[in-house]
């Protein structure tokens, strides 16, 4: 996965969703729905149901077996409501609504006592 070329990218409203998307498309061949017109405004606990809905298409990967272009789901403010994208061992790509996506280490405190879990789409590799 080319993680370098999501870094900087810039994502309105729907942030670590339209991420995800992005680099399932290009990276996966992969294309997962868009919210653009069903939550034009993304709020962690709509942003949570969505992810509750989309989990039958997810496999749960057990901590220590996650690989590139997994997904990471956090917990945020008592919401399963941010996702991120596996680049290897400890590091993830994400972006938050109108921020630029960047890469940082779930393992690092902020981010670690967040983690909920991982999860690899049924149609990936």
């Amino acid at each position: 996965m080319n993680a370098a070329a999501y870094i900087g990218a810039h994502y309105e409203l729907r942030g670590c969703w339209e991420l995800l998307r992005r680099v399932y498309r290009a990276e996966l061949q992969i294309d997962l729905p868009s919210y653009a017109t069903a939550a034009p405004t993304m709020d962690r606990e709509r942003l949570s149901e969505l992810i509750r809905a989309e989990r039958a298409a997810w496999i749960s990967i057990a901590p220590g077996d996650e690989r590139p272009t997994d997904a990471i789901l956090f917990r945020v403010l008592g919401q399963e409501s941010h996702i991120g994208i596996v680049i290897d061992k400890g590091r993830f790509l994400h972006a938050r609504p109108g921020t630029q996506a960047c890469i940082e280490s779930y393992r690092a405190p902020q981010w670690s006592r967040r983690v909920e879990g991982f999860y690899r789409h049924r149609a990936a590799p």
